[in-house]
């Protein structure tokens, strides 16, 4: 089967600036990542604060150039053609993002917010316009009254799903949904997942999802990547994550999951120090300097990602020592 959206050895590098007098350095935010994504699959993207995931996103939707590495959908390259066809083949591609409060235009109405995509693909009259976008704010929850309203007057759970609405309108195949829930309370973060997942048995969308939290994540996805610093150590179908992982990062990230009475083996894993910075990467795994299990081999050669087993793919020189079963 043709994947939906691949990306293969996607590379993203940043030049910043340290300090005034300093000379501008390179940061690898996103480095050699490959992916795909069949038609109507959740893929998770997980790790920690930094790790890559919303960079990630914004170069498979075009939003960001990459500096290497090829995107393509339904095995079309995203950068080929002319700006109509790119416009075309991107429409198919919408993103919902983190912060519901930043990502709408606080000067236009609701109405104008999610009517925007139909006109710039001309996708209905505007004799329809105002009955589509009426059709689009009931698939989300909202009522008819607040087409005329400003992002303003609407609470955070509210204004994600304006923001829901504007990546339906456009009638795409694949949403990069980015930490959607991150910045809202609990009983709304739940509220917004089933919408999601509501709104993907009924379009037979796909989504890419990215968070930082695994509850939500598992809860989510078909299959999971995991992310550290700017590459994925570890992918495989979501269950063979979670119960058979095959990554010292996984399973930190797994101990530290709240229980009620704690990890489930009993054993809460603690990383020493501090991620490393992208601008000066380790030697080596990126990893080893927190690994627990790490050995002279891991600070020399990076170790690539391999098949564990059926689909399930880790970055670990000590994969089948650590974690064989049975």
């Amino acid at each position: 089967m043709t994947p939906l959206l691949e990306a293969t050895d996607l590379v993203k590098t940043f030049t910043v600036k340290t300090s005034p007098f300093a000379p501008p350095r390179q940061l690898r935010a996103v480095d050699g990542v490959t992916l795909r994504v069949a038609p109507g699959e959740t893929l998770g993207i997980a790790g920690e604060s930094g790790c890559g995931k919303s960079t990630l996103g914004k170069l498979l939707l075009g939003l960001l150039p990459p500096d290497g590495g090829t995107i393509s959908y339904n095995g079309q390259a995203l950068t080929a053609g002319s700006r109509r066809e790119r416009l075309t083949l991107r429409k198919n591609l919408q993103m919902i993002f983190q912060d519901p409060f930043s990502s709408l235009n606080p000067r236009m109405r609701v109405g104008d917010i999610i009517g925007e995509p139909l006109i710039i693909h001309q996708l209905v009259p505007k004799t329809a316009l105002r009955d589509q976008v009426l059709q689009l704010m009931g698939k989300v929850g909202l009522l008819p009254e607040h087409l005329h309203r400003y992002p303003h007057e609407f609470s955070g759970g509210q204004r994600q799903r304006i923001g829901i609405a504007r990546a339906l309108a456009a009638s795409p195949q694949l949403i990069v949904a980015d930490e959607p829930v991150s910045a809202l309370d609990l009983s709304i973060q739940a509220q917004i997942i089933n919408l999601l997942q509501e709104l993907k048995r009924e379009f037979g969308l796909a989504y890419i999802f990215i968070a930082h939290d695994l509850s939500v994540v598992r809860h989510m996805s078909d299959r999971v990547a995991i992310m550290y610093l700017g590459k994925i150590v570890e992918t495989g179908e979501r269950e063979a994550i979670f119960s058979n992982f095959r990554h010292p990062y996984t399973e930190a990230l797994l101990s530290a999951i709240p229980r009620i009475g704690g990890a489930a083996d009993g054993r809460r894993i603690i990383l020493q120090g501090d991620p490393p910075t992208p601008l000066n990467p380790p030697p080596g795994c990126p990893f080893h300097p927190r690994c627990p299990y790490a050995e002279q081999i891991c600070s020399t050669i990076v170790p690539q990602l391999t098949e564990k087993g059926h689909g399930h793919l880790a970055a670990c020189h000590f994969s089948e020592k650590l974690y064989s079963r049975g």
